[in-house]
């Protein structure tokens, strides 16, 4: 069943709980209304983790458009969550704001991947962004989340900068009720926080991956080898139960190249797995 409104914006949810029973991670009780569905969950590396792609076919939200996602990964449960393609928030002449709101629950035992692709901000959007994750005992959460003002690199339209607009997007992980990380950025076009050395520089993407661990691995060498080979900026931060890194630069797929890298490297030390690419990220 599609909703919308009389004011004609797509109010789309989508509300899953997973759980492991019988050495399997499952889908157990869904709900979902609007365009916004998963697949049928894939299993490369075994029944314990499962590998699901979540769908919004429309691809795009305009002036009043919502879309709500709830996860809840129950004790033990292992899921990555990943989308087929970049999201993308169209130029709004209203007054509406469009906008994305991620709530993960991660109970002990339990991990979430979420590795969805990049979102686009286009010119003249106004648009919120918000993921809340709550981790109960030693849940583990793996996050990012790739954002790119306009498009300034597109061969099809070289002026597609984000002159217009403004995009608000918020990052807060709790863990057994305290504060562990919060993000939270307020950006209008051609304010001191999109132009400034204190902001984002003039550059089209900002990247954050956080992950709620202390690392026990060495990623200085390793950081340096990999910004070596990126046109932007990549930062690596190691604070009390939490790895943060950064990216700016005008190139999205260097932002996933970085971050898929790292994420190969240290999944072994938190999850004793090799990096399991999902099928969908190579087609």
């Amino acid at each position: 069943m599609h909703a919308k409104s009389n004011t004609q914006q797509w109010l789309a949810y989508f509300s899953g709980h997973f759980k492991f029973a019988h050495g399997r991670t499952q889908m157990g009780k869904t709900r979902s209304y609007g365009p916004l569905r998963v697949q049928r969950p894939f299993y490369p590396e075994g029944p314990q983790f499962m590998h699901l792609y979540l769908l919004h076919p429309p691809g795009g939200l305009v002036a009043g458009d919502k879309l709500s996602i709830d996860i809840h990964a129950d004790t033990n449960a292992h899921l990555l969550m990943t989308t087929p393609s970049a999201g993308k928030l169209y130029r709004n002449i209203t007054d509406l704001w469009q906008g994305q709101y991620v709530r993960i629950t991660v109970k002990e035992g339990a991990s979430v991947e979420w590795l969805p692709m990049e979102n686009i901000v286009f010119s003249g959007a106004k648009g919120h962004l918000t993921t809340e994750v709550e981790i109960f005992g030693d849940g583990l959460f793996v996050g990012w989340e790739i954002t790119c003002l306009g498009r300034p690199h597109c061969d099809e339209d070289a002026n597609e900068m984000f002159t217009t607009g403004e995009l608000l997007q918020t990052l807060t992980i709790r863990q057994d009720g305290q504060w562990l990380f919060k993000d939270h950025i307020h950006i209008v076009a051609g304010s001191e926080m999109q132009t400034g050395l204190a902001g984002l520089q003039g550059k089209s993407i900002l990247a954050t991956c956080v992950i709620n661990r202390d690392i026990d691995f060495d990623y200085t060498e390793w950081q340096e080898t990999i910004a070596s080979q990126l046109k932007g900026t990549l930062a690596i931060t190691q604070k009390p139960g939490v790895l943060i890194a950064r990216y700016l630069g005008d190139h999205a797929e260097d932002a996933r190249t970085a971050f898929e890298l790292m994420w190969h490297a240290i999944r072994p030390h938190i999850l004793n797995r090799k990096g399991c690419e999902p099928r969908i990220w190579r087609t």
